[in-house]
């Protein structure tokens, strides 16, 4: 289980560096629409950010043991 959850978290992590970067964030960076008041550039980011909270909750979790 420890093994399975850091390359879920690997990937996670080198999704995430790939779609906030360059080119991953270049078709998103636009001011409309908004997102809970947020434009949905800061929108995109929050949420991968958000995701790393997930994803470092399951690491904690899985180590805790």
């Amino acid at each position: 289980m420890k093994r399975k959850a850091v390359w879920i978290a690997v990937a996670y992590f080198t999704a995430m560096a790939i779609a906030i970067t360059f080119p991953g964030i270049r078709p998103f960076n636009t001011i409309q629409p908004l997102i809970f008041g947020i434009p949905f550039v800061f929108a995109w980011v929050l949420s991968w950010v958000a995701g790393s909270v997930v994803i470092f909750f399951i690491l904690y979790r899985t180590y805790q043991k």
